[in-house]
């Protein structure tokens, strides 16, 4: 009975939210192919999901959406000792996710983690568990990275078009300014020369 109103409150909440339903069926397709994500149940996914994207506020796209369920559950939210998922379907308060075993909430914690540094990275491809898109034409013309070092003042052509901030390389024995400096011992040589 818990489940059929849980169920009908989810899906009035989640239709008004389109990025809501669109995590849902990724985190779906995430606990079938890793099985760090596996324990996780419809249920507890679908709460967790709806109460993140609902308290941001404002409309999310699907990506930022994602990003903030991550974020969440990567925040030790489902860790033991933490603040947990409250079920609104039980009298009692309950946790939502109280099914997981402590390891198994550090795993998907840690995991979780693993997914916002991808996304941060520009590689959601690993998380979606898919090709990465090929570079767009107007992306693929950007500097060669070769030309983004500085030149160097004993490199091949020379200084070009007033592109002479060039950094040296340090000669040992060569203070900051490219003076040699003097030891002890040349000191005393130098002075009977």
């Amino acid at each position: 009975m818990s489940f059929l109103l849980f169920t009908t409150q989810q899906q009035a909440r989640a239709n008004g939210l389109q990025a809501c339903v669109i995590v849902i069926r990724i985190l779906r397709d995430l606990c079938q192919r890793v099985p760090t994500w596996a324990p996780l149940n419809s249920w507890a996914m679908e709460l967790l999901v709806e109460r993140v994207v609902s308290s941001a506020g404002n409309n999310l796209s699907p990506g930022d959406a994602l990003r903030r369920v991550f974020e969440a559950i990567a925040s030790g939210l489902l860790l033991p000792g933490g603040p947990g998922l409250f079920d609104p379907c039980e009298k009692d308060p309950t946790d939502a996710a109280g099914h997981l075993a402590p390891q198994q909430r550090e795993d998907i914690t840690a995991s979780a983690q693993h997914a916002v540094r991808l996304i941060a990275f520009r590689q959601i491809h690993k998380v979606l568990g898919m090709d990465p898109l090929p570079v767009p034409p107007r992306f693929a013309k950007q500097r060669n990275p070769r030309n983004r070092k500085r030149r160097r003042d004993n490199s091949e052509g020379g200084e070009l078009d007033g592109e002479g901030d060039g950094k040296k390389d340090k000669k040992e024995g060569e203070d900051d300014q490219g003076d040699v400096m003097e030891t002890a011992g040349e000191t005393g040589n130098q002075s009977t020369n």
